[in-house]
């Protein structure tokens, strides 16, 4: 089957051909001459209008409602290349006849056979040099279908429309007449055929009137470029039909079937140049995601009528298009079967946010044109979100990407913790006490968050610092029940000191602690042992600021900017005053140097993949 190409038209009016400097004059010199003649009904031989101004030969008539019913276009050659032309014609009821040179009959006189489509190509260097471009005034459609060019189809073909006028001329290849594009119409349910051809995006079909589509037909075409457009559809009952090329009909008419989905690619040079998207809009769903380059739109498992289509081109590679005629998004709300909602989104014919069942879900279009619920981070139009199972993950932490992420209320991304950059955990021991909140004012006020080694005897008398600590983010750590010396402890007394402290914690922020640190760092072989059975790892410190012996807030602050480094753990303590003071320079001064103040577990967690039970602990 020959490839037939139809060039750009616009929604439901000729293109307007441009010349750019080549004028009516230059056409004429242009070293050709077309003649002919024309069998129109009715009227039968009728010779063809030669305009030598324009370089344009009309053949028929328009206006009268006569069809075409035989063609015969001679050529005179004196462009100084050879080469001639040639062309073929679609007749009905017989279909195609064979490619046939200048100054022969082309198809019936006598019969009242309509000519319904016509082809007409360069031969030789001629073709390498000129462009012969064509159009047809169609039964119903006008000039809807625009110019076409060298071997494109001109007329329909399978519509048993008549071809009542065909004017041709002949344009050099550098003459910019043509952008490329892609143009379609589509037959629907009890109205037909659409009366014009739409191009570049625009909604072919219906939607809101609950009507089926039948069959299409594309066509785009490029004098510059080789290749076409090929398509098949998924018919109700029957199936993939074969492939089609380049303005023939796909899908049927008058058997009352519905199109379920269909596939579209680009041939030749213009694969190489151009990717072609294209969507449609479906029953029950509303416009589905953008499809390309022979994936399937549709659902050819569900059987939901496709109700209208949208093509376009777009250079190769660039972004999927976004806003096209008013449809900027697509967020489809609809009610499946658990087993239909299953198999939209696998076979990837949902994506983006779509509403089903009263939840809301984002579904991830994969390489392979499969699709699944969206799980773990996504970035949505530069926003990161959390998700599980294809819903918003509210209040949540996950590790993806060398990255912690925090999702609010509403499962958007509220924090991130970066693996890949300066990080330091501020630790503070034997609270909380009248000093915590100060500190906790001051880690708000800087986006940081630190980790608090609480005592079981104190967290009753501030359950409100606690809680807040908690909320914002902080860890909260286990510092014994009463800070003795665990070396000098049996095994019981350490797990005693540890589960008290918990339940104390727990009744307020209700969650247990899950790290300790030894008081005074005093550990051994049998303490790492009993703490090991309480599932916490012992957190010790790089950079201790002695606080607690020098009271002095100044040598606190250098001890900590003198020494910190990535990864580090800094041991105050949040029962001094001077500590509380020491950190209104210390915790801005270290997010100036570009350093995250994050908490133990966060630190582990990107730096070390996590922490072990009754492992000690001193930097990551």
């Amino acid at each position: 089957m020959s490839i037939k190409k139809i060039i750009s038209a616009v929604l439901s009016a000729v293109i307007v051909m441009s010349f750019a400097g080549f004028s009516a004059k230059a056409q004429a010199d242009a070293g050709y001459t077309l003649g002919g003649v024309a069998h129109v009904q009715d009227q039968g031989d009728t010779g063809a209008v030669w305009n030598g101004e324009t370089g344009e030969l009309t053949l028929g008539s328009r206006g009268l409602a006569r069809r075409l019913e035989k063609i015969n276009i001679s050529f005179t050659n004196n462009t100084g290349y050879g080469g001639s032309l040639e062309y073929r014609v679609h007749i009905q009821d017989y279909g195609w006849t064979e490619w046939l040179p200048a100054g022969t009959d082309a198809g019936t006189a006598g019969q009242s056979k309509r000519l319904e489509g016509i082809e007409i190509r360069l031969t030789g260097d001629l073709a390498a040099y000129y462009n012969v471009v064509y159009r047809a005034h169609i039964q119903d459609y006008g000039d809807a279908q625009g110019w076409v060019a060298n071997g494109a189809l001109a007329g329909t073909t399978g519509e048993s429309k008549r071809v009542e006028e065909i004017t041709v001329k002949l344009e050099p290849k550098s003459s910019p007449s043509f952008s490329t594009s892609v143009i379609y119409h589509v037959h629907r349910q009890d109205y037909g055929w659409e009366s014009d051809w739409k191009a570049n995006g625009a909604v072919s079909g219906t939607t809101g009137q609950s009507k089926r589509l039948e069959a299409i037909t594309l066509s785009v075409s490029d004098p510059a470029l080789s290749g076409g457009i090929k398509y098949r559809t998924h018919v109700q009952d029957i199936g993939w039909q074969e492939w089609k090329y380049d303005g023939d009909l796909s899908g049927t008419s008058g058997m009352s079937k519905r199109l379920e989905a269909i596939q579209i690619e680009l041939t030749g040079d213009l694969a190489s140049s151009y990717d072609v998207y294209y969507r449609v809009h479906v029953e029950g769903i509303g416009w589905l995601g953008w499809a390309k380059n022979g994936e399937s739109s549709g659902t050819s498992g569900l059987s939901l009528r496709l109700e209208a289509i949208q093509v376009i081109l777009a250079a190769k590679g660039s972004a999927e298009p976004g806003s096209v005629a008013g449809i900027s998004s697509v967020r489809p709300e609809c009610s499946f079967s658990d087993a239909e909602f299953d198999k939209l989104v696998s076979e990837g014919i949902l994506t983006g946010w779509v509403t089903a069942g009263g939840s809301t879900y984002y579904i991830i279009k994969n390489a392979d044109g499969s699709g699944s619920l969206a799980n773990g981070v996504v970035n949505i139009d530069g926003t990161d979100f959390v998700f599980e199972n294809g819903k918003l993950a509210p209040n949540m932490r996950i590790v993806a990407n060398n990255r912690i992420y925090y999702t609010d209320a509403n499962g958007n991304v509220c924090r991130v913790v970066y693996g890949d950059q300066p990080m330091v955990a501020l630790t503070f021991d034997d609270g909380p006490t009248q000093y915590t909140s100060q500190i906790l004012d001051l880690l708000e006020a800087n986006g940081g968050k630190a980790t608090f080694f609480v005592m079981g005897c104190l967290v009753g008398g501030y359950p409100d610092t606690l809680r807040r600590a908690y909320n914002m983010g902080c860890q909260i750590g286990s510092h014994t029940w009463d800070h003795p010396t665990l070396t000098s402890c049996s095994t019981e007394k350490i797990i005693s000191e540890l589960t008290s402290t918990d339940n104390a914690v727990q009744s307020i922020i209700g969650c247990p602690t899950s790290i300790m640190r030894p008081p005074g760092g005093a550990k051994n072989a049998a303490v790492a042992s009993a703490v090991a059975q309480t599932g916490k790892p012992m957190i010790l410190w790089s950079i201790d600021t002695r606080d607690w012996e020098n009271h002095n807030s100044q040598k606190i602050i250098e001890t900590v900017l003198n020494n910190v480094k990535d990864g580090s753990i800094v041991l105050m303590h949040d029962r001094l005053q001077c500590t509380a003071v020491a950190c209104q320079t210390i915790i801005p001064t270290l997010v100036a140097q570009g350093y995250q103040l994050v908490t133990v577990e966060e630190m582990a967690l990107l730096k070390n993949g996590g922490m072990e039970a009754g492992g000690s602990y001193y930097s990551f």
